[in-house]
């Protein structure tokens, strides 16, 4: 089997969009107007990272990027709810000139809101993680860095339990859990997030890791029952169900807080967090005295090789509008922030161009012997396969938190259901979807 090393070379449901209505940006003219009288052209950036707008860091990349490139002035607009928010003004032509793509456009739809960037197979020379935002050769994103996806876990915790190396298989992990329990019954041994929702599915972005086999996603797309048990998706949600079950999580998952879950985990009152890569400087900042507590782990398992392998993907990838008056100088600061700047680490990722700086965050995962695994792309004409099931089937994987909340909900007895019923039931939903998307 052809693994690709992260040194080497190398959208899940559906935007609903009726018709993407015709209507001139505001201020566009008098914008143009500004900009030809003073030699300097305006592009809006929309992203995602309201941190670094109130604590200043946009203002010094946009600084350092004016150093090199004085005749482009960059106006930064953050949203808090940024899929949400800009799935609503894609139905218009004003989401700004540069943007992070949202992760549930289908890919067949790339083409009616995102300028091409490029061919793949040419940009796949340069860069990693192009799979998810391309289609039929033709490249609309870029990611803005490399994440992997694994567990958060502040080390000192297990520690303190006894326990001085991470688990690597599911019983050892669920029993090291249950020992942080019982030695140190004022820390929770791993936080759901539950409420916050969106952190639910990173669970379902270890299915790389855990399978150990780059093509996981393109095989799930056309396994007509891939929640058996000893199957790589069963056993994450196996996983899942077993801590919920044993109390081995917080008190209330329904009341989680995210933002303080941050605090706990930096302080030792948990013990970890299901996350990407991107969030361990996040938390290491919280508590700079205590960040080398604060690690980062594969999922605990071991491939069929008898490897261990953590996954890795794109971030959020970015993308031009193709409304855009200013796509030139839209694509300048795209490659600069993906080229130049240091984005990529200031946010605990690998960058996306291939032979990039290995990640302090990752380390004690390199020295643990994890093979970092990038999956491949899907075969020409199934680029869609996998959105079309999972949107079809309404079971979320990657995309939405419902079903990972059922699951919890299973485990502390909020429901009536069993872990095996639930399972039963994705089967059939999934093998169901299979076949309506098959006859379509």
């Amino acid at each position: 089997m052809k693994r690709n090393s992260v040194f080497g070379k190398a959208g899940l449901v559906s935007l609903a969009i009726a018709s993407v209505l015709g209507l001139a940006a505001c201020g566009g003219e008098s914008t143009k107007e500004t900009d030809a009288a003073d030699g300097v052209e305006t592009i809006t950036f929309i992203n995602h990272k309201t941190d670094w707008e109130t604590n200043g860091k946009w203002d010094e990349y946009i600084t350092e990027f004016n150093e090199e490139h004085p005749d482009i002035k960059v106006e930064i607009e953050t949203i808090t709810d940024y899929a949400g928010q800009m799935k609503t003004r894609m139905n218009t032509e004003e989401y700004g000139d540069l943007l992070m793509l949202p992760a549930d456009i289908a890919p067949q739809d790339f083409e009616l809101f995102f300028e091409p960037l490029g061919d793949k197979e040419e940009l796949g020379e340069t860069y990693m993680g192009l799979n998810d935002r391309s289609f039929e050769g033709v490249q609309y994103g870029i990611p803005s860095q490399m994440n992997a996806t694994g567990m958060v876990v502040n080390m000192q915790v297990f520690k303190d339990a006894g326990i001085n190396e991470f688990p690597k298989t599911p019983e050892d992990f669920i029993a090291a859990l249950e020992t942080i329990k019982e030695k140190t019954p004022d820390v929770t041994p791993l936080y759901t997030n539950y409420a916050a929702g969106w952190t639910l599915s990173n669970w379902d972005f270890t299915r790389t890791g855990v399978s150990g086999d780059p093509d996981v996603t393109t095989k799930l797309a056309q396994d007509s029952a891939p929640f058996e048990k000893g199957d790589t998706m069963y056993t994450i949600y196996d996983t899942l169900y077993q801590v919920a079950n044993k109390g081995l999580i917080e008190a209330d998952p329904t009341t989680s807080d995210w933002e303080q879950s941050k605090v706990d985990l930096a302080n030792g009152k948990v013990g970890v967090m299901v996350l990407g890569s991107w969030a361990v400087p996040q938390i290491q900042d919280i508590v700079p005295e205590n960040a080398e507590n604060i690690t980062f782990q594969t999922f605990p398992t071991i491939a069929e090789d008898g490897e261990q392998y953590m996954g890795i993907g794109g971030d959020y990838n970015l993308a031009i509008n193709v409304n855009s008056e200013h796509k030139e100088a839209a694509r300048t600061l795209l490659d600069w922030l993906v080229n130049e700047s240091d984005y990529a680490v200031d946010n605990g990722g690998l960058s996306a161009v291939i032979g990039g700086e290995y990640p302090a965050a990752l380390q004690s995962s390199q020295d643990a012997g994890v093979i970092l695994l990038e999956e491949n792309p899907a075969p020409q004409g199934k680029e869609s396969l996998f959105p079309d099931v999972n949107n079809m089937s309404e079971l979320g994987v990657g995309s939405t938190d419902l079903e990972k909340q059922r699951i919890i909900d299973a485990g502390i007895g909020n429901s009536n259901e069993t872990f095996e019923d639930i399972m039963k039931e994705f089967n059939t939903r999934w093998a169901d979807a299979i076949e309506t998307v098959g006859n379509n």
